[in-house]
């Protein structure tokens, strides 16, 4: 080729290049702008276009996405005879773009996760959650950083397990953001939800709100030395609303929402009460009141203050009094009377500022004995409908009113020796704030120790409407009280000691009053309006036991301590679950209950002494480390006498501080768990205690199937006042022998009252001594004849116990169990199973000649049941599941023994029988 071929051929070359480029999709700046050797996405506005500007009258625009991709220009005419229409592409499958405060390129993407707070600015609070968060993250999302000793990490997420102290902050569901910093010595965490409305679930556009509740909060640890770590916690939740300035008024009382300030304080009613009134004595006692009115003029801002006397008219009665019983020289309220005094301020009587110039409401009272002190105003909103004023014993009885607790006296004082001066405000609650530090040490001295002090402030603010639309700050009391806990252990083996103390107020409170969108507060319903620093949940779980704001449907599926396997099912009813229900627990079942024993076989530790194992114990309150109203001490020291074996003695001694009750509690305690060759394993478990108990300890009873209802309350009846108590339990199993397995259990409780006649907390007489029995003995053989499996069994259950009370009759009951299972393999993968069970109850209290001959016409309480059940078992791959199908029939004959009337005034024993039948197919799918 010459050298003029060369140069016609890059000619051609060059054309058909700048062709390609002339006809290339354009991306403007969507693909950013290279300056240098950095590519910026920074927006930079419209320019202008020196090609575009020429005089002309004729409509031109400018090229924009249709004409750089498709080469689509709008003065052409458009044939698709050859080059075919493409048709439009979603611009934005990509997403969309964003940009930060400072006119940062972010990324091209989708939004997941916006939460932003504009004030002031009418709905400021707004919640987004795109689709995203819950499709791609699962509603959880996590972004951190490290380098070096250095870590972070911001957690967004609808349910966080978050745990900032046991006092303080503690949660298994919170709703929000949570930041955590760490390094070598240090440590800390910030927590922020809108808890009101935290957003669950997706949200098409912003959640907005103007009157809204937030929470913030936080942890700091620092390491002091090798063995110290000191750190501090504040835990704060406020009302607030976006239309006022953040920073007007007091940022940890927050702000009074709209609802509560649209309309002023009418009337206020202050409500004395004995803080016990089961003893029907030494109530509050009243010796006088006054008040001081502060009233702003808001042109000059002058502000002045008028007690009692200078607001009443001369001649008239205000407030106006209801209740009490007349004493020398006070208004008594003992057991359920009340004082309630009635400040109206629409009363003719009442003759100081115009109640839309009020800005402060406080109280002076001479209170003394056991009083309690409540609030309540023509504001105070709840499920039921505000009465007018006045407010009486018969209105709170019939109308239920929102009573909000401001006071309460120490103990039960009756002879007014703690006559005091009681100065409280009126207001609304606007915010609920903890804060503490914490101190614990790891090895000092061979000591292992924690403590923690905290001090709840509850924040109230007087009603205005004139401060909340001038955007300024009300007037702001606040109530407290403190925490503080310490414990301290140490381990120099064979010998171990462990000490805690305890103090924690009556009044304090991790519970939060949250507004609804409109700006009102249900201060009676906890599931709209109550949020919880520290939740309910004695089982541990995901889900907390009460319904509260941010956990509407509350956790039925609770019983601590009876899911061992960790399956979410307690194992009193393993074979309960939401596809297949079972509302027959396990040790009444035929077949399951050989191995199954009840409930009142277990036993462990119960220091409070209401007659349930403490670990077991399932209540309605937060799950502090200690109850609230308790002040006390727990102390123990102890020798290990084997590897196996220990023997400790301790003393409890803790009182309620806002009653004349205790629970003193000494007590001695060995256990021996040891397992010898040849034999078997042995078990014993001894405490005798002196038990001098008056503190009421309610429990929740436990569900006994998923679907049951909400459990009742069961009354601590104080049956041990001062009680010798001794709980031994001792068992046995033998498994020395091939296939061979015997299992004795024996539970033996004894109660000895100190006192005569000793009474309950229903003033029943109790029993001077009783005492429980039980005793299980239990036998199984596993027979292997070549592929065949025979499992003969055998069960006895005695149970004994004595009536606490001397009007309740005993329990006494033998119950005996023979069964043989069979199980016969068939083919490869599948198995019959057979089974004969015969059951026998014996009720041995009643006798039945007593019953026949004092014509008592019922069941004796006997019966014997005979169960038989084939069950055939096939296990397949199918679709890639491992699929398990059964089919069987169980058929069970019931006879119960009943006294009938055969005659006329002639009765005798019968027996009844009944047929049960139960057939089945059923397929499991698994993986």
């Amino acid at each position: 080729m010459n050298v003029r071929g060369a140069i016609l051929t890059i000619g051609l070359a060059l054309l058909v290049a700048f062709q390609t480029v002339l006809h290339a999709q354009n991306y403007g700046t969507r693909l950013g702008i290279q300056r240098g050797g950095e590519v910026s996405f920074e927006p930079r506005g419209p320019g202008v276009l020196f090609g575009a500007l020429d005089p002309a009258v004729q409509r031109w625009y400018v090229p924009q996405e249709l004409y750089y991709e498709f080469r689509w220009r709008q003065w052409e005419y458009s044939n698709y005879a050859r080059d075919q229409y493409q048709r439009y592409i979603n611009t934005n499958l990509e997403g969309d773009y964003f940009y930060d405060f400072f006119g940062n390129y972010i990324n091209r993407g989708w939004l997941v996760y916006d939460w932003r707070q504009d004030q002031p600015q009418e709905l400021g609070s707004g919640i987004f959650k795109g689709s995203q968060f819950e499709q791609f993250f699962s509603s959880v999302t996590v972004s951190g950083d490290s380098r070096g000793q250095y870590s972070y990490a911001i957690t967004v997420g609808n349910a966080i397990r978050t745990t900032l102290t046991p006092m303080t902050f503690s949660k298994p569901n919170f709703n929000g953001v949570q930041i955590d910093f760490a390094s070598d010595k240090y440590a800390a965490t910030v927590l922020a939800s809108r808890i009101n409305d935290p957003a669950v679930g997706v949200t098409i556009n912003p959640r907005r709100q103007s009157n809204s509740t937030s929470l913030f909060g936080g942890r700091a640890l620092a390491q002091v030395g090798d063995f110290i770590t000191v750190g501090g916690t504040m835990v704060n939740a406020h009302n607030a609303n976006t239309a006022l300035d953040m920073f007007e008024g007091n940022l940890l009382a927050g702000n009074l929402t709209s609802g509560q300030t649209s309309t002023p304080v009418t009337a206020i009613a202050i409500v004395l009460s004995d803080d016990s009134p089961e003893d029907e004595a030494g109530g509050a006692a009243l010796f006088s009141h006054d008040i001081r009115i502060k009233s702003r003029d808001f042109e000059t801002g002058l502000e002045t203050v008028l007690t009692l006397d200078e607001v009443v008219r001369e001649g008239a009665e205000w407030p106006t009094v209801f209740g009490g019983f007349p004493r020398t020289g006070f208004l008594a309220a003992d057991g359920t009377e009340r004082i309630i005094l009635n400040y109206d301020f629409t009363d003719p009587a009442y003759v100081g500022p115009d109640l839309t110039t009020i800005v402060e409401v406080e109280f002076d009272y001479v209170l003394a004995n056991d009083f309690k002190v409540e609030m309540w105003s023509n504001l105070q909103t709840g499920t039921r409908p505000v009465p007018p004023p006045p407010l009486t014993n018969q209105v709170i009885e019939e109308a239920e009113p929102v009573l909000i607790d401001i006071r309460r006296a120490s103990g039960n004082i009756k002879d007014i020796s703690n006559a005091q001066r009681v100065l409280f405000n009126y207001g609304l609650p606007s915010a609920n704030m903890v804060a503490g530090f914490t101190i614990e040490g790891k090895n000092v001295w061979g000591f292992d120790f924690y403590g923690e002090w905290n001090n709840n402030l509850r924040y109230f603010q007087y009603p205005n409407a004139a401060l909340f639309n001038a955007n300024e700050g009300h007037e702001v009391s606040t109530e407290s009280g403190q925490a503080t806990i310490f414990n301290l252990s140490k381990e120099a083996y064979p010998f171990f000691t462990y000490g805690e103390a305890y103090s924690v107020d009556a009044d304090y409170s991790t519970s939060a009053f949250v507004s609804l969108p409109g700006g009102d507060v249900f201060y009676d319903d906890p599931i709209r309006s109550v949020y919880e620093f520290v939740a309910d949940n004695d089982d541990q779980d995901r889900r907390p036991d009460w319904a509260r704001v941010g956990s509407q449907a509350n956790d039925r599926e609770v019983f601590p301590g009876w899911d061992e396997n960790l399956d979410f099912i307690s194992d009193f009813n393993q074979n309960d679950n939401r596809s297949v229900p079972n509302s027959i627990p396990d040790y009444e079942e035929p077949f399951l209950r050989y191995h199954v024993d009840r409930p009142e076989f277990l036993f462990g530790i119960d220091l409070n002494n209401n007659g349930w194992i403490d670990r077991f114990e399932d209540d309605d309150l937060a799950d502090y480390p200690y109850k609230p109203d308790r002040r006390g001490y727990n102390v123990f020291f102890g020798v290990h006498l084997l590897p196996e074996a220990r023997l400790l003695v301790g003393r409890l001694d803790e009182r309620m501080l806002s009653d004349d009750r205790d629970n003193q509690t000494s007590y001695a305690m060995f256990t021996l768990d040891k397992d010898y060759p040849g034999f078997g394993r042995v078990r014993v478990f001894d405490m005798l205690k002196r038990v001098v108990d008056t503190i009421p300890d309610d429990r929740r009873a436990p569900l006994p199937f998923l679907d049951a209802p909400t459990p009742p309350l069961v009354a601590d009846m104080l049956f041990f006042p001062d009680t010798w108590i001794n709980t031994a339990w001792l068992g046995v199993d033998y498994t020395a022998i091939a296939n061979f397995e015997i299992v004795n259990k024996l539970k033996y409780e004894r109660y000895n009252q100190a006192q005569d006649e000793a009474r309950d907390i229903d003033g029943r007489i109790l029993a001077g001594s009783s005492s429980l029995l039980g005793l299980i003995n239990k036998f199984e053989y596993k027979l292997h004849l070549g592929r065949f499996l025979l499992q003969p069994r055998l069960k006895s259950e005695y149970f004994r116990q004595d009536a606490f009370v001397l009007a309740e009759e005993d329990l006494k009951q033998w119950t005996g169990i023979a069964s043989l299972l069979a199980q016969v393999p068939l083919l490869n993968s599948s198995v019959v199973d057979f089974g004969v069970e015969l059951a026998q109850f014996n009720e041995l209290v009643q006798q039945e000649e007593d019953m026949v001959e004092q014509g008592v016409a019922e069941e004796t309480g006997d019966l014997r049941s005979a169960v038989f059940a084939v069950q055939l078992t096939n296990n397949s791959n199918y679709l890639g599941y491992k699929l398990t199908t059964q089919l069987g029939l169980r058929i069970g004959r019931t006879f119960t023994e009943l006294v009938q009337e055969v005659e006329p005034r002639v009765f005798d024993k019968l027996t009844k029988g009944r047929t049960e039948t139960t057939s089945f197919i059923t397929i499991y799918a698994g993986l």
